[in-house]
């Protein structure tokens, strides 16, 4: 904090943004005595309190009120808290969802956006990077009529990439198996991105625009774009009572780029105020987000909701999350 504050202000600090988020109502002195048990006068309170404010991290509604902690005030409260645990429940409940969910990748995180979603009551988003650098387990070329076929890849994380694929004549069935086999043995078991392609010189001449157009096919597979999936929007007229903070919030979810901009951080976990997103000062909205460690595959996942969140409680979920699918995508 650029301000000079000892061990008293900053407990009352501390008390008055979890009193705000336990009631949602300005803050009394009385209220923040009573939460931290300093053996200090109200008058000390009630002056520490309007040193808060003159100092920007607190406003006070109107003048027979309490307090109200400002963005600058949840800042400085997030950046000193200490670990926080998981409940066993929660813990149990987190591990028993993904021991027991079967689903290829994109399944897998639209899920987990949910599963999110549902134990912070917070609109949620689960994010991965492209598939490039995933190692190929399967390979397949489908096909749909005498020119066209789909192409699908299947990772080691358990991602499905499918790309459709036309030609430029028509192929018979036993000439796509004949080049799906030549194809398959240079890309299976090698990293998508690599250059493992088979030559022309591998192929019948005949089939050599055919094999042209599945490479063709699976580069653009491969260079995809993060995956953004999203739950839990139908929460948001109960977190957010003001329709101008649901509109800003529905822009920033509708927004791909802006979205994957924002989960675009260091490893580890993050907690990004409205004022820190470029996002007008008094938009009500934070953004807690951890990154999937351990699985091979970039990814984050993350809650959006308002500031007066319980952060203790949403930065435990979502780390507890971020973990067990980890592992899950890792195995």
């Amino acid at each position: 904090m650029e301000d000079v504050f000892d061990d008293r202000r900053d407990d009352i600090l501390k008390a008055l943004v979890e009193e705000h988020i336990r009631t949602g109502e300005p803050v009394s002195s009385r209220a923040v005595l009573d939460a931290t048990g300093l053996g200090v006068s109200g008058a000390t309170i009630r002056n520490d309190l309007a040193a808060l404010e003159r100092d920007g991290y607190a406003v006070q509604p109107h003048t027979s009120a309490g307090r109200v902690p400002t963005s600058k005030a949840y800042r400085y409260y997030v950046d000193h808290l200490g670990p926080t645990r998981l409940r066993v429940a929660t813990q149990n409940r987190i591990a028993g969802f993904f021991s027991s969910v079967q689903l290829e990748l994109g399944r897998l995180l639209k899920a987990t956006a949910d599963l999110l979603s549902e134990m912070t009551h917070f609109p949620a988003v689960a994010v991965t990077s492209g598939p490039i650098g995933e190692q190929v387990r399967a390979f397949n070329v489908v096909q749909l009529a005498a020119n066209t076929a789909l192409l699908v890849v299947v990772t080691n994380s358990g991602r499905v990439c499918q790309e459709l694929v036309r030609f430029q004549a028509p192929v018979t069935a036993t000439e796509l198996d004949r080049v799906e086999e030549r194809v398959g043995q240079a890309v299976v078991g090698c990293d998508l991105g690599a250059e493992v392609m088979p030559t022309p010189s591998d192929v019948d001449p005949h089939l050599r625009p055919v094999v042209k157009e599945v490479v063709e096919a699976l580069r653009k597979a491969e260079t995809r774009s993060a995956d953004l999936y999203v739950g839990g929007t139908h929460q948001m007229a109960s977190v957010w009572d003001n329709l101008n903070t649901v509109q800003r919030v529905l822009e920033v979810l509708e927004g791909e780029a802006r979205m994957l901009e924002i989960l675009a951080r260091s490893p580890g976990t993050s907690i990004q105020l409205a004022s820190e997103l470029g996002l007008a000062e008094d938009t009500d909205l934070a953004v807690v987000s951890s990154s999937v460690p351990g699985s091979g595959v970039q990814g984050r996942v993350g809650v959006i909701g308002p500031m007066r969140m319980d952060y203790k409680k949403v930065i435990s979920t979502v780390e507890g999350v971020s973990r067990e699918l980890g592992d899950r995508m890792g195995s």
